[in-house]
């Protein structure tokens, strides 16, 4: 009789303590669900990266090089987009995040560069923005310091144009492109002619077209 009594008190034990324990558990549940819900939404908003070596032509800042060849690499907020007609000394377009590749070399300039934005809204803008300057600045100047630009619509992520610079002594080429929340731009200096003929600017076009599919990888860049 003894045995069987010792043996349900203990089962009452364990019954008392699985139900003390579900309880605590039950109790803990929600405070879980909260935690990963802020962990999710700490997720969400933290600030917008690019990865190191993110860049087509970011290796090569690391490469070899001839003494008159000048390449630099920034990440900063404030470098104005490599398609800048008007000249601002500044960008103030709300990004999030910035990579710029430049190449100098005597005549011959070529840039790379990234920007992420907040939203697909202010990318959006960022482009309006680009088409605005260049009807403000398409033509300005005289004589040796002259220049004007030309540009068309090109097929390329989710809007895209190609640009033509046109300078005393030497023309460029631009392909600026919006993928979701992002912009990216390539330039080169080098031949180009006032029709803008795709042939004229395959090797930006071709770049435009991988970055755009690259930007896609990146979170939040391109919700759909």
């Amino acid at each position: 009789m003894r045995r069987v009594l010792t043996s349900v008190a203990a089962a009452a034990a364990v019954t008392v303590t699985a139900t003390v324990t579900g309880a605590s558990q039950a109790q803990a549940a929600p405070v879980a669900r909260v935690t990963a819900t802020a962990a999710d939404a700490s997720q969400a908003s933290a600030p917008a990266v690019l990865p190191k070596g993110f860049l087509l032509n970011e290796a090569k800042v690391n490469g070899p090089r001839r003494r008159w060849e000048h390449l630099k690499l920034t990440d900063s907020l404030k470098k104005p987009l490599e398609v800048n007609p008007c000249g601002r000394r500044a960008a103030r377009d709300g990004r999030s995040a910035s990579r710029t590749f430049t190449y100098v070399a005597e005549t011959v300039y070529r840039g790379e560069q990234v920007v992420l934005y907040p939203s697909e809204q202010d990318a959006k803008a960022a482009m309006r923005s680009v088409r605005a300057d260049l009807a403000e600045c398409a033509a300005r100047g005289r004589g040796a310091n002259r220049h004007s630009y030309r540009w068309k619509s090109t097929g390329i992520g989710d809007e895209a144009l190609r640009i033509g610079g046109f300078f005393f002594e030497n023309r460029s080429r631009t392909v600026v492109v919006r993928r979701g929340s992002a912009v990216a731009v390539y330039v080169r200096t080098g031949l180009v002619t006032k029709s803008l003929p795709v042939s004229q600017f395959r090797p930006l076009i071709k770049d435009a077209r991988t970055m755009a599919a690259k930007l896609c990888g990146l979170p939040g860049v391109c919700r759909r």
